[in-house]
């Protein structure tokens, strides 16, 4: 685009997104939407996921097209490509800049991938507790106080909606804690 360098990194990533929002939606088809009584199925909630997942990708690479595009033309037109570096190292509204970013989104998936993995051992839970804690408080850097009573939130939150009212069998992991 007339010289300009596109990041890739931002690109892979929403392919990646893409697809694994395609293997959700397919997924959760393949799990059926609707029971024979026509009732919620168990595939219901992970093809929705799937849906959103590939709507926000396009979405979103739709919007950065445009924009690398206008910024092409704009450096072309210009004749500054310092000027097009510099709008690259935009903060965002956290003050973040894009290696910052770049490292939360990696650091997200860690801790995601990580919740899983515990979720085995100490229970759902427990586990996605933990992980609302751990983002609050390492990723977004916010004080103990609202980390832990964001990881007690996400607690009651699931017990109460998912174990409660709607009574679904929640796994208690190895331990069988909760």
């Amino acid at each position: 685009m007339n010289g300009a360098a596109v990041a890739r990194g931002p690109w892979l990533m929403r392919l990646v997104l893409l697809v694994i929002g395609v293997g959700a939606l397919v997924g959760g088809v393949g799990y059926g939407v609707r029971t024979a009584e026509g009732l919620v199925g168990a595939g219901l909630m992970p093809a929705v996921a799937g849906v959103v997942m590939v709507a926000a990708s396009l979405w979103d690479g739709a919007n950065a097209f445009r924009k690398e595009r206008a910024s092409a033309a704009a450096v072309g037109a210009t004749n500054a490509p310092a000027e097009a570096q510099g709008a690259a190292e935009e903060l965002d509204v956290f003050g973040r800049n894009a290696g910052q970013r770049n490292r939360a989104v990696v650091l997200v998936f860690a801790v995601i991938l990580l919740a899983v993995v515990l979720s085995y051992i100490v229970g759902l839970l427990l586990a996605l507790t933990a992980m609302v804690v751990v983002l609050l408080k390492f990723i977004e850097n916010m004080p103990w106080k609202v980390a832990l009573v964001g990881g007690a939130g996400a607690f009651l939150f699931g017990y109460l909606v998912f174990g409660v009212a709607l009574n679904v069998p929640l796994p208690a992991g190895m331990l069988g804690l909760v």
